[in-house]
């Protein structure tokens, strides 16, 4: 078996990769049941083997040898990764539907975009409605100091924007995405400290871990995120986001837009809770970038 593909049933196997790469090195008869099982990956996984071969034209033992190829022991190792496959990503090996043609590719892409934003902040507004956020203002207002955490693409953007946002208050805040340091800074946390913990799907498992042990040492934690997961039963208060997928696998993931507009929410709540004293910060930050010739007052502070 080759180096790297010992105890594959304990870890997911990219096989598709696998399979598209067999697709280079193979020959005749192999090519044909690699064809034909990246075109109908679904029967591949489910139909019997006999009729795996009769479709692609191969005999039975080629696909065994397959399977081996690919750093399976057997056939059914090959067929149960092939169905977790299907099950992780399957929707992208399907080819979307075709737009309309009496539409421009980009007018679609347009309307499609501003329609999944305005369609995530539309459902923001609704979860939030009942939810009353200045109690944890006014302790974001008054922390000794405050750790901001969030893993991956989305969650790590927010976490960082929420730190450009609440530094221009006169906060003494930090935001984290690396894992090992969202875990050790949360643990030399003192009482009066707050930790405001991101995750879109509510299992990140460092931010969740950094969210309890700044608990576990008195700080309070507000966590943004999906509720009813882990990550939104760790915090003292929650925002939670809702949100709605429209399935078009072209188009970024429209939750960003409810993860900014929570990231503003807080901001705007934290800033009229301390009130008029968070001007002279915001002048000092305006006035510093005034040596870059940004001068035109109606331009956002920090460009």
């Amino acid at each position: 078996m080759p180096k790297g593909m010992q105890d594959e049933s304990t870890r997911t196997v990219d096989i598709i990769a696998r399979l598209q790469d067999r697709l280079e090195r193979g020959r005749g008869a192999e090519i044909r049941l690699v064809e034909s099982i990246l075109a109908d990956p679904h029967f591949a996984a489910h139909a019997p083997i006999a009729q795996i071969a009769e479709r692609a034209g191969v005999s039975e033992p080629t696909i065994t040898r397959l399977a081996r190829a690919l750093g399976f022991p057997g056939t059914r190792e090959m067929r149960f990764h092939l169905a977790q496959a299907l099950a992780i990503g399957g929707a992208y090996l399907r080819e979307s539907s075709p737009p309309p043609e009496d539409l421009p590719v980009t007018t679609q892409v347009v309307a499609k975009v501003s329609s999944g934003a305005h369609a995530a902040l539309d459902l923001m507004s609704m979860a939030l409605a009942e939810i009353d956020l200045e109690p944890m203002a006014r302790r974001i207002s008054k922390a000794s100091q405050i750790l901001i955490y969030g893993t991956g693409g989305s969650s790590s953007f927010a976490a960082v924007e929420l730190q450009n946002r609440l530094f221009r208050l006169g906060l003494h805040v930090t935001a984290h995405t690396d894992p090992q340091l969202q875990r050790m800074s949360a643990s030399v946390l003192e009482p009066r400290a707050v930790v405001i913990g991101f995750s879109v799907s509510g299992q990140a498992s460092s931010v969740t871990d950094a969210v309890t042990i700044g608990r576990q040492y008195g700080a309070s934690a507000l966590v943004v995120t999906s509720p009813n997961t882990p990550l939104a039963a760790a915090g003292d208060a929650l925002l939670p986001l809702t949100f709605k997928e429209d399935g078009n696998l072209y188009k970024p993931s429209s939750t960003r837009y409810a993860l900014l507009a929570a990231v503003d929410i807080i901001a705007m709540t934290t800033a009229h809770t301390i009130g008029p004293k968070v001007l002279e910060p915001l002048r000092r930050v305006r006035h510093s970038l005034a040596s870059q010739n940004i001068r035109n007052p109606d331009l956002p502070i920090g460009d």
